[in-house]
């Protein structure tokens, strides 16, 4: 005869309890957050490195060509572009130019669109604002046949003058 079967109690399935879920869910918050705020923020570093740069290579490439003629200042941009300043006479000289955002010259613009970005092609994305006086005399430079050179790239073009990023370069020139 067989022994009577004794009644089983129902197994439970392994699960994790609400409690369990909870808690493992605020450490995966918690880890995660500061992770993604981080990636965002690289993303818009590498934006203001990509525009820095941009802004480098602009102002060396008008100041590397930037050659003294009768009367004025001339760059000869590749691609085409050209700027023309006159020579400052007791005072100051101011350029404005606008270009693309791989860097090609759109060519000169007024000061109202440097102030305002209005008015600009709509393929303008940096300014460009070039501005040559004559040198005080000090004890560093007391030549006055020397010029300060100014060059400030601002971007994006068409926001206004104050919400821009800019980059201000500025050096010497001997005067022609």
């Amino acid at each position: 005869m067989k022994p009577p079967r004794q009644a089983r109690a129902p197994r439970r399935r392994a699960a994790f309890s609400l409690p369990e879920v909870a808690m493992a869910t605020g450490i995966v918050a918690t880890i995660a957050l500061p992770v993604l705020a981080m990636l965002a923020g690289a993303g818009l570093m590498q934006a203001t490195a990509r525009d820095r740069e941009l802004a480098a290579r602009l102002a060396r490439e008008v100041a590397g060509s930037l050659a003294p003629m009768p009367g004025r200042y001339e760059a000869l941009l590749t691609g085409g572009g050209r700027l023309v300043l006159p020579t400052p006479s007791g005072g100051e000289s101011l350029l404005f130019a606008a270009f693309d955002a791989e860097g090609r010259c759109l060519g000169q613009v007024d000061e109202g669109a440097w102030n305002s970005g209005q008015g600009l092609d709509g393929r303008a994305f940096h300014l460009l604002r070039l501005r040559l006086s004559e040198a005080e005399e000090n004890a560093v430079t007391p030549d006055p046949r020397l010029l300060e050179f100014e060059l400030t790239v601002a971007q994006p073009a068409t926001a206004p003058k104050s919400a821009r990023s800019r980059e201000r370069f500025t050096s010497r020139l001997a005067a022609p």
